[in-house]
């Protein structure tokens, strides 16, 4: 499989790595036969965490014997110095090895959270004291919001940052990977299967937001079959300036098929540069802030879905996610807290009432 360096970390990693999130619902043998599987087929970067279930245990036990060819990533969602110190040690018991590759702070959403645990009691300590120890070589941060993922590596205390990328959820281009680049900080890619990037209850709508659910938009961008879309969807993330993408695997067939995409990938065909090349002007970049709303109008989900419609041809699906929200836009009041919060001066509530209008069929 093709490898490429991950930034100033200098490691060489699989361009399709291991996300770890999914093995926590296997039995043990089985998710076992799933990662070392994936080594097998030359994928060498594995992303875990603490609160991922029993993930941690699963991916230690399949790759002991082959620890040294493997760059593991794991995580700590806890924000003091104490808490952190405690899933850090945890984190070396359960994934079997005296080091970590890379220690995550997990899920740093929003500035607070960020200055939180970057604070003198905070967890990035614990991470930089395990450092400094040979407990851990690289540090790096996740979540799900670009613009405050971008602030984070202006900071210079992180080598890597994993976010959310995809065909349909390109804010990451725009907000944080020139930052990225410029900082030479190590870009790992999560979701590239699923919309979502923050407000995650929205991932509880049916119909399903993954990109692979069955539905006819879905089919005509991507592709007919499962295998299909994924192989695009995969395609269209390595075709970023990205170091490796991560997907959430969980069975044997979903790694061979994740494997050859890293296997034969070769750039995008001209056909496809066609077909994704969408006009993104004065949308929404979902960084949540024009919320909550006094009417408790889920502003961020409908203006995702009007992207979906307007931007990205999918005004099906878009007109579905849209159904099976609870409160619609015609609860608006037109009071304007969301547009005077909006940091892209977006003219809100004109564009939830045309989501409205193009949608509510």
């Amino acid at each position: 499989m093709d490898k490429r360096r991950l930034g100033r970390t200098n490691l060489q990693v699989s361009i399709v790595g291991f996300g770890g999130t999914w093995i926590a619902e296997l039995s043990t043998p089985t998710a076992v036969q799933v990662v070392r599987n994936a080594f097998n087929l030359g994928i060498n970067y594995f992303d875990t965490a603490r609160l991922d279930g029993d993930s941690e245990e699963k991916i230690g036990l399949a790759l002991q014997d082959v620890r040294e060819q493997c760059v593991i990533a794991t995580k700590t969602g806890s924000r003091t110095k104490k808490e952190s110190l405690q899933d850090f040690q945890s984190s070396l018991k359960r994934l079997k090895t005296d080091r970590l590759d890379i220690i995550q702070l997990h899920g740093i959403d929003d500035e607070k959270t960020l200055k939180k645990a970057m604070n003198p009691s905070g967890s990035l300590q614990t991470c930089k004291e395990a450092k400094r120890e040979g407990l851990v070589d690289f540090i790096g941060i996740t979540g799900h919001r670009p613009m405050v993922l971008a602030k984070a590596v202006e900071t210079g205390e992180f080598d890597t940052v994993l976010v959310p990328l995809n065909v349909v959820t390109r804010q990451a281009l725009e907000e944080l990977l020139p930052v990225a680049k410029a900082y030479d900080v190590g870009i790992v890619v999560m979701k590239p299967l699923m919309v979502k990037t923050s407000n995650l209850i929205t991932c509880l709508y049916q119909p399903s937001l993954s990109l692979v659910s069955d539905e006819p938009d879905l089919r005509f961008l991507l592709g007919e079959t499962t295998d299909d879309r994924v192989r695009t969807a995969l395609r269209y993330v390595l075709s970023q300036d990205i170091s490796v993408v991560i997907p959430g695997l969980r069975s044997v067939s979903e790694v061979e098929t994740a494997a050859r995409v890293g296997t034969d990938y070769n750039g995008l065909t001209l056909q496809e540069q066609t077909r994704f090349n969408f006009n993104l002007v004065d949308y929404c970049r979902d960084c949540g802030l024009c919320m909550p709303c006094p009417e408790e109008i889920n502003i961020a989900a409908i203006l995702r879905f009007y992207t979906l419609y307007n931007n990205y041809g999918l005004p099906n699906w878009a007109k579905k996610l849209y159904s099976g929200l609870e409160v619609k836009v015609d609860r608006c009041v037109s009071c304007g807290n969301c547009e005077s919060k909006c940091p892209y001066e977006l003219p809100i509530i004109n564009q939830l009432k045309k989501a409205h209008f193009k949608m509510r069929n």
